[in-house]
């Protein structure tokens, strides 16, 4: 419909004989070439959700997606996805917590908190902490996948008393060998349309710099044994047996290391396990079990 309208006005302005018309027709014709310029460039990110809102920290966005109420439960995404990747979560957990779904710095709906190459996950820790901080919690059960399970030990990390119960889906304790070369392997960023439909083409594009960078990115993560057994978090390590990126034996590292912490190694689950949606009821109903305490050993 846009092209056809703005089809319509240029013939106009190119053809009227009336020198004012012509004129006015020649802004309208620009005015619409900046709509249609606007509508692109909104189309070209996730839109907020109905729940969606922003907090401001440190001069930054942050959007988050809040539903529910009850204990709060903090949900982060991993690498390059948004607070969407949990849509088939959120109403379950909602119906006994509340829920706060967030768009990791950098990623969808939030602001770039650093505009080069490198991403830190303990900085965005810093970001995440201040919007709880915002929203006056001072105690919250947290949930992680992939570098959200690594924001997930940095905020436990840095501020004990905030993180009650973590649950860390195929995360990691540092980047091993494995991880660089399967980012290596890709022969450099992926700016694919996928990114660019996800987070717009600025910050896609840069996403994709930042994921690129980590094959030689060195100290974050970094929880090594001394780092975990200072948990005090319970905690729940979620991985795939045959993950291709992050090899199992960091939930092995994790499980040993932090003083309460469970395992669960999920068969054949690849990256994100509960991704895959045979997987998805056997989490909500396993996570919920642990959340509620079903599995305190006595």
């Amino acid at each position: 419909m846009f092209l056809k309208d703005y089809e319509k006005i240029n013939f106009i302005a190119l053809h009227n004989n009336n020198q004012k018309e012509k004129n006015n027709y020649m802004k309208y014709r620009y005015l619409f070439f900046l709509l249609i310029s606007f509508q692109i460039h909104v189309q070209a990110q996730l839109p907020s959700a109905a729940n969606g809102k922003w907090a401001t920290v440190n001069g930054k966005k942050i959007y988050y997606e809040e539903s529910g109420s009850g204990m709060p439960l903090l949900l982060i995404h991993g690498f390059g996805a948004t607070a969407a990747i949990w849509d088939a979560y959120t109403k379950e957990f909602s119906k006994t917590y509340r829920v706060i779904a967030v768009d990791m710095p950098g990623h969808g709906r939030s602001d770039y908190m650093d505009t080069t190459n490198v991403y830190l996950h303990k900085k965005a820790a810093e970001y995440i902490i201040g919007l709880l901080d915002q929203l006056s919690i001072d105690s919250t059960h947290i949930m992680g996948i992939s570098s959200g399970g690594f924001i997930s030990l940095y905020i436990t990390t840095m501020r004990p008393q905030l993180a009650k119960k973590i649950v860390v889906i195929g995360g990691q304790v540092y980047f091993s060998a494995t991880t660089r070369n399967v980012i290596t392997s890709k022969g450099g960023p992926d700016t694919s349309s996928n990114m660019i439909k996800t987070h717009g083409k600025e910050k896609g594009h840069l996403l994709a710099r930042q994921f690129w960078n980590f094959r030689k990115l060195y100290g974050d993560p970094s929880f090594t044994p001394d780092v975990l057994s200072t948990l005090k978090a319970v905690s729940l390590i979620v991985h795939g047996d045959n993950d291709p990126i992050a090899p199992v034996s960091n939930a092995l590292e994790m499980y040993k290391y932090i003083p309460k912490a469970y395992l669960w190694v999920i068969p054949n689950g690849g990256h994100v396990p509960i991704r895959i949606k045979k997987n998805e009821g056997d989490f909500i109903r396993r996570s919920l079990e642990f959340l509620r305490g079903e599995w305190e050993r006595k």
